[in-house]
């Protein structure tokens, strides 16, 4: 070996010491511990766009309101109001298949169930639409437990429970609506009606006159009185003329309210009023029935106590003693002496006998 090559093969050695060194490679290593870990970056926040979308939906732009959603969805596609917005636009639009879709989205970015609230309350209403009352109830009863402070959401459930004419399930729940804001009149309204369901007539009454003190001008619980009145078995201090005469009342009121604010009256109220009316004339009939029944029983009773007396009057004495006097034997007197007996009644020959007198 030349020189030169011995020259080149010790420089490689060097090269090689100083590239990979001879000592435990896990003496020299950093510890797990003295590792940094890499962090994501944190999460955007679109709240601009959210807003902007938002805006836009308050003032029924509802396709733009689509737009903005859009875009801060491109910015972090799991962000959930910016996919409730949308929905909430494309509900108004009819669009009901996206609701669905965008509901399954907030589920798998995580959304909390109070989140999805609104969009169970929004696929609700398309099962009111549908007429599907038991699929609405069980969507509204979802959003109504996601959020239990919302007094609307437990009076939408309350009302589709009066659909069905499930009056006790919809007391408890339209019970709480009222509790939870006071001054819900539709909430009055519609627990008035479970009331009234239940025959709970006077506690009824009580939230239909509560409802006209929040909102007097409030044509439909105007309305509701005048069935409260007509369907109530009885009302404190009023007979059943009285009571009809009232319903008359708050449907002719209901009728002018309409009226007067342009609104086509329905028909339902005129044919409430005509039974209203039909009421009265029976419950007279019965009246005047009951009057000349009343005056046939005092006749017999008069009759009764005349023909008493004079059984009494007629009546022979009792005897003074204990002996009762045996009457003498009747004697029939014979043929006066010297005369023959009279001859039994032949009648004229040519002539029928006389008739048999009675």
């Amino acid at each position: 070996m030349t020189m030169m090559a011995m020259k080149r093969l010790s420089c490689l050695a060097i090269l090689l010491a100083v590239a990979w060194p001879t000592v435990s490679p896990a003496a020299d290593a950093p510890t797990p511990a003295a590792r940094k870990r890499r962090e994501p970056p944190p999460a955007v926040i679109p709240s601009e766009e959210v807003a902007t979308a938002q805006r836009m939906y308050d003032q029924h732009n509802y396709q733009n309101a689509v737009i903005q959603a859009k875009l801060a969805l491109n910015k972090n596609e799991r962000y959930a109001p910016a996919m409730l917005v949308m929905a909430r636009a494309y509900f108004k639009l009819g669009k009901y298949e996206w609701v669905k879709t965008l509901g399954d989205m907030m589920k798998n970015a995580g959304a909390s169930e109070a989140e999805r609230s609104d969009i169970y309350q929004m696929l609700a209403f398309m099962e009111v639409e549908k007429k599907n009352t038991p699929g609405a109830i069980e969507l509204f009863r979802k959003a109504a437990e996601a959020r239990p402070d919302n007094a609307i959401l437990w009076n939408n459930l309350g009302a589709q429970y009066l659909v069905v004419k499930n009056y006790r399930e919809a007391t408890p729940v339209l019970e709480r609506s009222v509790q939870l804001q006071p001054t819900f009149t539709k909430a009055h309204m519609n627990l008035g009606s479970a009331y009234r369901g239940t025959k709970q007539f006077e506690r009824a009454l009580a939230e239909y006159k509560q409802t006209l003190a929040i909102f007097p001008r409030y044509a439909d619980a105007v309305f509701n009185l005048g069935i409260l009145y007509l369907d109530a078995d009885k009302m404190p201090n009023m007979d059943v003329t009285a009571k009809l005469n009232t319903a008359i009342t708050y449907l002719d009121q209901y009728k002018k309210m309409l009226t007067g604010a342009g609104q086509a009256v329905p028909p339902e109220a005129d044919a409430y009023i005509k039974e209203a009316q039909d009421g009265i004339l029976k419950e007279q009939k019965r009246i005047e029935r009951g009057k000349k029944q009343e005056e046939r029983d005092r006749q017999r009773a008069t009759k009764k106590a005349a023909d008493d007396a004079k059984k009494a009057a007629g009546a022979a004495p009792a005897p003074t003693s204990g002996v009762v006097p045996t009457p003498a034997p009747a004697t029939v007197p014979g043929p006066a002496p010297g005369y023959p007996p009279a001859p039994a009644y032949q009648p004229p020959s040519g002539y029928p006998a006389p008739p048999r007198q009675p």
